[in-house]
């Protein structure tokens, strides 16, 4: 006697289907995301990276078209640029261990325009863009609860780009103002199956996806050249200020998907609402002062993280956690000396205090974060471009460690009784490699 087939099972089998497929949406890359951007957790070029960000609103190369866009403008030449970074934690928490590299490549150009317009003032355009895995993956993106925990910052970066342009107002004052791009995606999913679990060949799937712009801006102030000229005895000779505001930016992913089983379910529908790679509104400033061949750079930045709760219920994946996150404040500090505009080493150190309470449990998602100190140190070369080279060139090398304060989280799920504790600790080392031609 033949065994029937029981609709449930078939029913069943066909919603695991479906869940496969929209897993299979949401995770494009094969390493695990993250909350975290990558300008913001590492830093974009070795300057941003050996100084600990604490230069990044003085560095006028590429990467000031995101951290602030007025040092564009203050140049004085052109560049194309390309960069490699690999940031390897050395992480455990328990008996989980996290070691996956993020590796972008990024690629950038600052471009003087003043000829495109008819005015008298210098005006300059940059542009930055990484994308990770050394330049395979543009949609890194992955959304997912843990039964372990997961890093609330570390993991892949999807992809990274920021436009902006600088004009110099009068000699010592510049501004600038850009966006950084961010992708949503979109996706639509249909399935049609029969009860014996075979494809009707009526199935569907359309994926698109939106830029999104987030504004950036900044001013740039240098009070030698604003009030001393060419007096170099002057009070405020060597004193620059830089402030800069860059809005919140986050990926998005909103699938929509159905299934429909014939002659039993006419529509079920799955739709899921899931956010990655979050940018809180940030307001940065900071002073760098010069005396002869040394430079030294203080500044201090608010990330608004709290305006993350707010979106984290609504993503379908993350909406049980009831996340905690809070404002925060990052002081930075650097050094840096210039040996006859040829050789140039930077050193720096920041202290982020995490944004994430970790005495409040993420239920299922379980978010894993700590405070760290970071400290990086690097080195420029600068060559004027003779011989066979017609325009000048720089190689930049930088090193940052992040050291995290060793931390205790709790791991929650819906079942209480299967808690427990976690310790997490370790370090994250970043390597970060580039050449610029000068122009």
């Amino acid at each position: 006697m033949t065994k029937k087939t029981q609709p449930t099972k078939k029913m069943s089998n066909n919603i695991s289907l479906l869940a496969v497929s929209v897993a299979f949406a949401l995770t494009a890359g094969t390493a695990q995301a993250s909350m975290g951007n990558l300008g913001t957790t590492f830093g974009l070029s070795p300057v941003d990276i050996a100084s600990a960000q604490s230069f990044s609103l003085f560095n006028s190369q590429s990467s000031a078209a995101y951290y602030n866009p007025s040092a564009l403008a203050t140049a004085g030449q052109g560049e194309m640029y390309v960069g490699l970074l690999s940031a390897t934690p050395d992480m455990t928490a328990g008996e989980q261990a996290f070691d996956e590299a993020t590796q972008p490549i990024l690629a950038g150009m600052n471009v003087n325009v003043t000829n495109l317009f008819n005015f008298s003032y210098p005006i300059y355009f940059g542009l930055i863009a990484g994308i990770e895995n050394y330049g395979t993956e543009m949609m890194a993106f992955s959304s997912s609860t843990s039964e372990t925990g997961q890093l609330a910052n570390y993991g892949e970066k999807p992809l990274f780009v920021a436009a902006s342009g600088s004009i110099q107002i009068v000699p010592g004052l510049t501004i600038g103002g850009g966006a950084q791009v961010s992708l949503h995606a979109d996706a639509a999913m249909n399935l049609e199956s029969e009860l014996d679990g075979t494809a009707a060949g009526n199935e569907s799937v359309a994926i698109a996806a939106e830029p999104v712009i987030t504004p950036i801006a900044g001013i740039t102030l240098d009070f030698g050249r604003m009030m001393c000229g060419s007096d170099t005895s002057c009070s405020g000779n060597g004193i620059t200020f830089a402030a800069a505001f860059r809005g919140e930016s986050y990926g998005q992913a909103n699938i929509k998907a159905a299934a429909t089983i014939t002659q039993t379910v006419t529509d079920l529908p799955i739709n899921l609402l899931t956010y990655d790679a979050y940018q809180p509104d940030i307001i940065s400033a900071g002073v760098r002062i010069k005396a002869g061949m040394v430079s030294f750079a203080f500044s201090a930045e608010q990330q608004n993280w709290s305006d993350l709760n707010a979106l984290m219920l609504n993503d379908t994946v993350k909406d049980q956690a009831s996340v905690g996150f809070e404002d925060i404040i990052i002081p930075r500090a650097g050094m840096e000396l210039n040996f006859n505009d040829t050789v140039k080493l930077m050193a720096g150190a920041s202290y982020e205090v995490s944004p994430l309470d970790p005495e409040k449990a993420t239920l299922d998602v379980n978010y894993l974060s700590a405070d760290k100190l970071v400290v990086g140190a690097g080195i420029s070369y600068f060559h004027k471009g003779t011989g066979l080279t017609a325009y000048p060139w720089q190689i930049d090398l930088a090193y940052q460690l992040q050291v995290l304060d060793p931390t205790d989280h709790t791991i929650t799920h819906q079942d209480s009784a299967n808690n427990s504790s976690v310790e997490l600790e370790g370090t994250v080392s970043t390597i970060s490699l580039s050449f610029a031609t000068k122009f």
